[in-house]
Formats: C-alpha cells, structure tokens, sequence
C-alpha cells in the first residue's frame, strides 16, 4: 500500500502582510494609482474604478494620461518627466489640483499627492487621487455668501451708521430723551453688526489668501505706542488704563508693519473689554536671539480652564457670564492666529500674575532672519543666486529646490538689500519678485543694470498674475509682458523674457538658468495654490 501525503499550506508572515497591505489599498476612501517610470498603471484600487469608471483590468499597462483630457495630455507628459528627474514626495493638502476625465468624456477636478517608492530597480510613483467637485461648489457657495456680506449687508450697515450718527450729533435737532436713548442702542448694535461682517470678511481674506503681506525691517516699540494712543479713547470708554512697560525693548523684527497693528490692536481691544474699571492694560516687548516677544497683560477675570482650548477657533466665546455681557463676535483671536502664523511667529496665552491674563505673540527678529540670508548650509563650491523675495516661506522653499540641482541661494528682502548683495557678491542669476516692499521690482532691476558689477548678470523675473484662476499658481512673466522692462537691459535693446532667462545680456548661453526658471516655477505655482 503506497503512503498518501497531505500536503497543508501555512501561510507566511510575508504573504499575510502582502494579503493585508492589499486589502488597506482597496479599503482606502481615496483613489491610488501605481505608476511605473514609463508613466505606465501598474495598480489601481477600487477608488480609481468608481471615479473614472473603468475596470482596473482596462487600466494595468496604460499610461496614466488615459486618465486625463486629450487636450492636456502633452502638457501632463512635460511635467511627468521633470517630476522622473526630480523626483520628490507632493503630498495631499496642498492644493495640488488637476482635471480628469471619466470614461463617459465628462471631466470633474480633483487633488493630488505624488508619493515616489524607489523599489531597488526602479523608481515607482504612487498617486493619490481625491475628488474636490463637492468642494469646488462650497467653494462657490462661500464665495457668493461673502460677495452677498460684502455687497448686500455692509454698505446698507454704514449707511445706517452714518444715518443714525448724524441724529445722535443733532443733524435733525435735539432729540427727545427717549428717542435718543433708542437712537444710541439702534447704532451701538449696527457698529456690532458691522464689526461682525468685518471679522467674517477678513477671516476669509486671509485662509483664502487674498490678504497680501508686505514685509519690511522695523522697530516694534515706535508701532506699539502709536497703537497704544490710538486705543486711548476706546479704553477711557471702560475706565481702564493703558501704559507701554518701561523696559520695553525696541523689538527689530522683520514683518509686516500693518497686519501686526492688526494683531496687536485686536489684542488690545480684548483686554481692554475684560479689565475691570479702573483696570491697567500693559504692553512688553522682550529681545533675546530667538526673536521678538511683545505680551498684552491685563487683570480681569481671566480665560476659564474649559475654555481655553477653543479659544483660538472661529466664533468661540467664554460662556462665563461676564464674558457674555461684553460684545464681540468671537472672531478676533482666530483672525490674530492666522495673521501672526502668516508672520512666521506663534501666539498663546497664560494666566497674570494676581489674575488676569497675558497674550503673547513671538516673532523672528531682524537678526535672526538676517542671519538666514546667506547660503550657508550648501557646497560652498556652488554657484550662487541672488533671490529677491520678501516671503520667507517661498525663499526657503526655492532655496530647497535649487540645492539638489547645485545652487547656494541668498536672500535680498528689500530693493536695498538686493543691491548692496549684488555688488559686493558675484551672482551667477538674480530672481526677482516684481512685488517687494519699498520699491518696485521693474525699478530694482533698473538699479541693478545700472550697476557696472552687474552687467552682464542674468535676471530672471517672477510675477503673480491675479487676473488669471488661482490655481493657475504665478508663473514667470511672459514674452508679451516683457516690454515694459525692456530699459531694464544694459544696451536699451527689447530683450525677450525668454532669452533673458537662457542668455546673458552678452549673448552667451547660461545652460543653468533653465534648471532655476524650472525651480522657481514650480515652487512658486506650489507657494499660492498652498495659501
């Protein structure tokens, strides 16, 4: 009798992790596609079926552009092969979008993120695909709601406000008593409604990054005083007193002068509401190496503990009943978070000593963004660039992107600065924000031309065109918007931007300035779809 084996399968560890990465990848809420570095789908999980409506066996070994309108697929094919020489991980949460095609021909946007796995043979590309259509109609309906604030509910507000201020200053004559005390409360709760429409428009402005931030080198003590005077009838109206610390600092920062008045009155304007009468409201500047820390302290009641939080959020209120007495709208310390992050400091809170509470914003300090400005951390034997750009967040990122592809970067903040750099440092390029502050970027490249050090050295420009969609994202100015820097160049002659960029003004070719147009283009594109 022969012997009968049983043969029994034990799975392995490896192929009960393959089995349960399999089924994460089917059970994600979003579409992921594997690409190969032919731009060939090698995997494709249930997401990509449902949104394009192919079956996955129809997908595996074509191109990813079968995923994309034809008209879009030469420009897709550009960016897929600068991504393979360059590639790096994009992902989701940045705005990234795109337009598709469903199998049906209707097109829907979405969002991406670009993930590259180096697999020991090859580099593979993950993507991950997000339907933003439902997004994209709140976006619109947000925009109507606001348009509809703006338009429909404010003007006729300061209407009324004015309407109602000539009564109470005696345009109609003296008023009855009665009727004046109705006419005070009619306008004190039309300034509220106002203030509220206000809030909601600026906390808009700024999360959709309409709000434009012109940063500049100042002290922040002759700010501060100018705005404690100017809030001394506001708190005469609560009998509370304002003083600036007497060892305040001068408080040398880099930032923008007016949404920092913003940020400060706004502070000032809470501690004011929430000091008892007869109350003192102090302003402190400190300086040390880490940067600018300008506290407001008062001595009321302080932030209750269950509170704190939500304090920052959109419309939070203390439900403590003093709190509720004093008007507001609950969007003042979410207005001051957002600008102060935007200002690359941070803001938070602590209780007084004897009550009370101190708010306390930081923020980098003129020397120590100065000493940011020079290329330090790359090959000291790499050529360098010249990077005229007020936003510290793009300059840092352009300075990350142009490394790889063998450049130190330094920054110029102001037009001042870009020509003092310029003459005492041999540049290979300079990059050029055409919006900086204290000057003009048409104006700083006439300056820099007519520097004998500078002759000859290559000026890229860069430009954000509003008129055009958002996601568009700023892009390098282009040949036809170039005439106007034409007295820019050294012999008078009309330059196109496009030789600019791949020439000298002496007609040599610069084979790296592609390779910075190209850095600087997408960082740039990345810098405001972000925002």
């Amino acid at each position: 009798m022969a012997d009968t084996t049983y043969i029994t399968h034990d799975p392995s560890p490896q192929s009960e992790a393959d089995e349960i990465f399999r089924l994460a990848v089917e059970a994600c809420p979003n579409g992921m596609v594997m690409t190969d570095s032919a731009g060939r789908i090698l995997l494709a999980n249930t997401e990509i079926e449902r949104l394009f409506g192919y079956q996955r066996s129809k997908l595996i070994d074509q191109t990813i552009e079968i995923l994309l309108p034809e008209r879009l697929h030469g420009t897709h094919l550009r960016h897929r092969a600068a991504f393979a020489r360059h590639p790096e991980h994009r992902p989701l949460g940045h705005n990234r979008q795109l337009l598709c095609r469903h199998r049906d021909g209707s097109k829907f946007p979405v969002e991406i993120g670009l993930y590259p796995i180096n697999s020991g043979k090859a580099v593979l590309v993950l993507s991950m695909i997000i339907d933003i259509t439902e997004r994209r109609r709140m976006d619109r309906l947000k925009d109507e709601f606001v348009s509809t604030v703006s338009h429909e509910l404010r003007t006729p507000l300061t209407s009324i406000a004015a309407s109602l201020g000539l009564l109470t200053g005696g345009a109609a004559g003296t008023l009855p008593e009665p009727a004046a005390r109705l006419i005070h409360i009619a306008e004190s709760n039309d300034k509220r409604l106002v203030r509220l429409i206000n809030d909601i428009l600026d906390i808009e402005k700024i999360e959709s990054g309409q709000v434009s931030f012109k940063f500049k080198r100042f002290d922040a003590r002759p700010l501060i005083e100018q705005l404690i005077e100017a809030s001394r009838s506001y708190a005469d109206g609560f009998h509370v007193h304002l003083r600036l610390d007497a060892e305040a600092a001068a408080g040398e920062m880099y930032a923008d002068p007016d949404r920092l008045s913003q940020v400060i009155t706004n502070l000032l304007s809470n501690a004011i509401k929430f000091s008892p009468p007869d109350g003192e409201v102090v302003v402190a500047i400190e300086q040390d190496e880490h940067g600018v820390r300008i506290a407001v302290c008062d001595h009321g009641q302080g932030i209750p503990r269950p509170f704190r939080s939500r304090a920052f959020e959109k419309f939070a209120q203390a439900d403590a009943s003093d709190a509720r007495q004093k008007t507001g709208t609950g969007l003042g310390l979410s207005i001051v978070k957002q600008i102060v992050s935007r200002l690359g400091g941070t803001v938070g809170f602590d209780d007084a000593i004897g009550g009370g509470t101190i708010f306390c914003i930081e923020l980098p300090s003129w020397a120590k963004v100065a000493a940011r400005e020079s290329d330090t951390g790359g090959d000291p034997h790499a050529a360098r660039i010249l990077l005229c750009e007020d936003n510290l967040d793009v300059a840092y990122a352009l300075r990350d992107r142009l490394r790889p592809a063998g450049f130190s970067t330094d920054f110029a903040h102001s037009p001042a600065d870009a020509i003092t750099r310029a003459r005492a440092i041999h540049y290979g390029a300079i990059l050029v924000d055409l919006d900086l502050p204290d000057g003009d970027g048409i104006e700083l490249i006439q300056a820099l031309r007519a520097q004998p050090e500078i002759f000859k050295t290559p000026i890229v420009v860069m430009s954000a065109d509003g008129a055009r969609d958002k996601t568009a994202g700023p892009h390098l100015v282009h040949k036809t918007k170039y005439s106007s820097l034409a007295a820019a160049s050294s012999d008078g002659k009309a330059h196109s931007l496009a030789t600019q960029m791949q020439h000298g003004l002496d007609g040599r070719p610069h084979s790296k300035i592609g390779e910075i147009t190209s850095a600087a283009r997408r960082t740039f594109a990345r810098a405001v779809t972000a925002s």
